[in-house]
């Protein structure tokens, strides 16, 4: 567990932040995951903040007319790339200040999960020699954070379609999942490819109509393979059930993430969380390993809830 220790005085609960809610400060809360949301979807959210300037400052060992900042940036886990959304300077000697924070963000900014974070920072430098006093302009004094999952945890896989015969694979089979094994802490995207043998007729046939039945069915079938071999090759490793969870919300997914997140995605009963859920199934699946499919093909509604349109 780490621990972060600051350089400077920071205040003791001098602002009073309301949740971020969707709309205006009238809308509903934000919630931990919008599972309506499409990458066509803008995303507006708004907030109060009430800051006992005074305190703040006296807190923090600032003079009255010390230059101060409420500003907001986000940033999506598909890029990280933060942008800075609002930025409202306070006013010196002032005691106290209520701020409506309105922020949008623009669909083609968005993937993954979306951060929001909300800061108070030191506008300037100050011409202070203090010790534990901030006095570099963008010291932040204060912050919080939300995260907002817009596309569920399990991300998306790279997937590419290759001739299998020129890349000596089995001829007559559908597609390859291709892992990089040993080392769960890899970096999920640059472990883990699905090779699609363009080679079989209906393989190729499901990715040039990719809304059809057909693709549909192939599309099922392929995620329920995904999600067996991935969660299974884990479960049978003792190295994935000894290692220790990430805590690290910013971090590259890693294969262990990947995991987690299919776990919970797909297999964790609704109580259960994704630690006790793989213990669960590592017993099942060495009691019964059809059984273990059987779950994989219950949590990922294997074949039942695909919409066929020809």
């Amino acid at each position: 567990m780490s621990v972060r220790v600051w350089p400077y005085r920071r205040p003791l609960d001098r602002i009073r932040a309301a949740p971020w809610r969707l709309g205006d400060t009238a809308g509903d809360p934000v919630p931990a995951a919008l599972p309506a949301w499409d990458y066509a979807s803008d995303l507006t959210l708004a907030r109060l903040v009430e800051i006992d300037l005074a305190e703040l400052r006296a807190d923090c060992g600032l003079p009255p007319d010390a230059p101060l900042r409420l500003a907001v940036r986000h940033w999506p886990s598909t890029s990280l790339l933060r942008t800075s959304a609002h930025a409202q300077d306070l006013a010196p000697h002032q005691d106290r200040a209520t701020c409506e924070v309105l922020i949008s963000v623009d669909s083609s900014e968005l993937g993954g999960f979306l951060t929001v974070e909300t800061l108070v920072v030191l506008a300037g430098d100050l011409p202070t020699t203090e010790p534990f006093v901030a006095a570099r302009g963008g010291s932040i004094l204060w912050s919080d954070q939300i995260r907002v999952h817009l596309e569920g945890g399990a991300g998306l896989l790279p997937i590419a379609p290759v001739s299998f015969a020129e890349a000596g694979l089995p001829a007559g089979s559908a597609w390859y999942v291709s892992m990089d094994g040993g080392d769960w802490q890899q970096a999920a995207m640059g472990s883990l490819l699905v090779l699609l043998n363009e080679d079989n007729p209906t393989v190729k046939q499901a990715m040039e109509a990719s809304r059809s039945e057909l693709s549909g069915m192939l599309w099922s079938m392929l995620e329920a393979d995904i999600v067996t071999d991935l969660v299974g090759r884990a479960l049978d490793d003792d190295a994935f059930v000894d290692e220790t969870p990430s805590d690290d919300p910013d971090g590259d997914l890693t294969m262990a993430g990947l995991v987690r997140a299919l776990v919970r995605t797909y297999l964790a009963r609704p109580t259960e969380s994704p630690e006790h859920a793989i213990k669960r199934l590592r017993d099942d699946r060495r009691r019964d390993p059809s059984r273990f499919r059987a779950d994989v093909h219950c949590g990922v509604r294997f074949l039942t809830d695909r919409e066929a349109t020809s």
